[in-house]
């Protein structure tokens, strides 16, 4: 029975409860939760169980939280709910409760995750955007967590690429971590999805971080590491990420450049050669099928004309601002000859426009 609130069914708003009931129990952790539910069932039953054994919460009333979340548009998935994330149930500890904001279709969507260190060069950062755009233009969907450097970077260029994008929070929702990143929130939250464990005025604790990476990881087919130190958080995710047996791979960088020294230490350990960003649906086969695949279930939706394989390097290098022919070519990696043909061909399909000095922008 559907339409109780937000989009929930009546039990899963009553899941909801309980599993806010079991989140307020010191002690617990999301792996006592999980033990509690595949014990007794469900999250009111584990609830209960727990409060018979003296562990007492009263989770918020008709009055509380629950309610205000859903009037802000504020999607809610308890762990027991058929519709949560079959992914995430390969962790020890999955979230007990996801807050959800945008295409939560997403969540069941071939994706990769893309991570790598804050303080990222200008040229690890081009290669997460034209990462980022070419999966997304491909139908797979970039995971990350929204921070400076590299993640950003995926984000933008998924955005670039079509919208397909899932930002992982180490904050509730309303706590925008880092600020500045306020317009790329908005831009994920309304062209692809922005998903929490954190309760909504939660902080972004430094704790929470660490943590998050365990979802990015488990929400993804395989994790691209682009520039990560030998402290950065991205070998984190690459940890869970080998735990999960997901697939990883490693976007080389200049041994002079502290950080991609844990990425190029990664490269030593075993771990695969993206060799550059256009190789990376040859290197992903299985996951660029599938997301053939969902692109081609939505080719009836309106939206951007498809783009011929040899030129999606020269589009995702292509921005808003005027770039010149020059520009174009090197970050496409193709001559000058070739990014003249490749934009006039992007011209007349209605996907770029010349502006004076032969200079062009993305439409």
């Amino acid at each position: 029975m559907v339409g109780a609130r937000g989009g929930l069914t009546f039990e899963e708003v009553s899941e909801v409860r309980a599993f806010l009931g079991l989140k307020g129990i010191p002690g617990l952790g999301e792996r006592g939760i999980r033990s509690l539910v595949d014990l007794h069932g469900s999250g009111q039953r584990a609830l209960m169980a727990a409060r018979a054994q003296g562990q007492l919460w009263d989770p918020p009333g008709e009055d509380g939280d629950l309610p205000s979340w859903l009037a802000e548009g504020m999607g809610l998935l308890p762990m027991t709910s058929p519709r949560y994330p079959p992914l995430l149930r390969d962790l020890t500890d999955p979230p007990p409760l996801l807050f959800l904001r945008g295409r939560t279709e997403l969540l069941g969507s071939p994706a990769v995750a893309i991570v790598g260190s804050r303080r990222a060069t200008e040229g690890g950062r081009r290669t997460a955007e034209t990462l980022g755009t070419l999966l997304s233009l491909a139908g797979v969907t970039v995971v990350s967590g929204m921070a400076l450097g590299i993640d950003g970077a995926a984000h933008r260029g998924a955005l670039n690429g079509g919208g397909n994008t899932v930002a992982v929070l180490g904050s509730g929702f309303r706590v925008v971590h880092p600020p500045s990143h306020r317009s790329l929130y908005r831009g994920i939250a309304g062209a692809g999805l922005v998903v929490s464990e954190f309760l909504p005025s939660e902080a972004a604790l430094p704790f929470h971080f660490p943590k998050r990476n365990r979802i990015i990881a488990a929400l993804a087919g395989a994790v691209i590491v682009v520039e990560a130190g030998m402290r950065s958080g991205a070998l984190i995710t690459v940890d869970h990420a080998l735990d999960l047996g997901r697939e990883v791979l490693v976007v080389p960088g200049s041994v002079e450049n502290p950080q991609c020294r844990g990425s190029n230490a990664l490269l030593r350990e075993g771990a695969r050669v993206l060799p550059d960003p256009e190789a990376v649906l040859q290197e992903l086969p299985e996951l660029a099928a599938r997301g053939a695949a969902a692109r081609s279930a939505r080719a009836g939706e309106p939206g951007r004309p498809s783009i011929p394989r040899e030129l999606q390097g020269l589009w995702a290098a292509l921005s808003p601002e005027p770039s010149s022919v020059e520009d174009l070519a090197h970050r496409a990696s193709v001559s000058t000859g070739e990014a003249l043909a490749g934009l006039a061909s992007l011209e007349l399909s209605g996907l770029a426009v010349q502006r004076p000095g032969l200079h062009f922008v993305r439409r």
